[in-house]
């Protein structure tokens, strides 16, 4: 089941704690990570955070988060979200193009999510934590679509916030209107692509009708069109 809940203000934390799973587990971890890199190994076992709490209460939306290793959070999403009191949160910028379609990258073939086709993002990283514990969400959308598309957010009009409850998923979305025909988006990405050898995306799409989403959408992709009334 899909919920979306609007969205008025943000408050994201990290906190010192860390996720029992990934202690408990740890061995088993190791062995599936293993796995992993042998059918794929560009993957990077970096950090990132995961969300042990979260919820929208007139209109603010607060999560907690706390540190762990890909690996773990690989592992977690493999064997099926086994611990059920967190979810993978993350911050999605919805390009809307002039002419009104929704941008879609398809990943590349060396990612973790290998032809699946979702709005450019990604996982939010100890990176994105202030000095007083926040979470900048805002600068994670910023980053990622830069350097997924070559597109910059200065470039639009930033539009209202909704949170998509998706199961293990939580999106949290706000829309950005570009000045751009959605071709002259496919352009700026190809040139942005053309000088990466390793870019995250293998092509993007345009979504502008929610008959259009298919089996390579996660489904928080059918909460966001009926947020963007596509």
């Amino acid at each position: 089941m899909i919920r979306v809940e609007p969205v008025t203000s943000l408050d994201l934390r990290c906190s010192g704690g860390g996720w029992r799973f990934e202690h408990t587990h740890r061995e088993a971890i190791a062995r599936h990570w293993d796995g992993v890199i042998a059918a794929n190994p560009r993957l990077w076992n970096g950090r990132t955070l995961i969300c042990t709490g979260a919820e929208v209460k007139a209109g603010v939306f607060r999560a907690e988060l706390a540190e762990i290793d890909y690996a773990s959070f690989v592992a977690w999403r493999d064997w099926g979200g086994p611990d059920a009191t967190v979810v993978n949160c993350f911050g999605v910028p919805a390009v809307v193009s002039a002419d009104g379609a929704l941008l879609l990258g398809v990943m590349s073939g060396t990612t973790l999510n290998a032809g699946k086709a979702y709005p450019p993002s990604g996982s939010l990283e100890p990176r994105d934590v202030r000095p007083d514990g926040s979470v900048d969400l805002l600068g994670n959308m910023r980053t990622e679509l830069l350097e997924e598309t070559g597109l910059d957010l200065d470039e639009a009009a930033p539009g209202p916030w909704v949170a998509i409850f998706e199961g293990p998923r939580l999106a949290v979305v706000q829309r950005f209107d570009f000045p751009l025909s959605f071709a002259e988006i496919a352009r700026r990405f190809a040139a942005h692509a053309a000088a990466d050898p390793h870019a995250e995306l293998a092509a993007v799409e345009a979504l502008r009708h929610r008959s259009e989403i298919d089996a390579r959408m996660p489904g928080f992709v059918a909460g966001l069109a009926q947020f963007l009334e596509l």
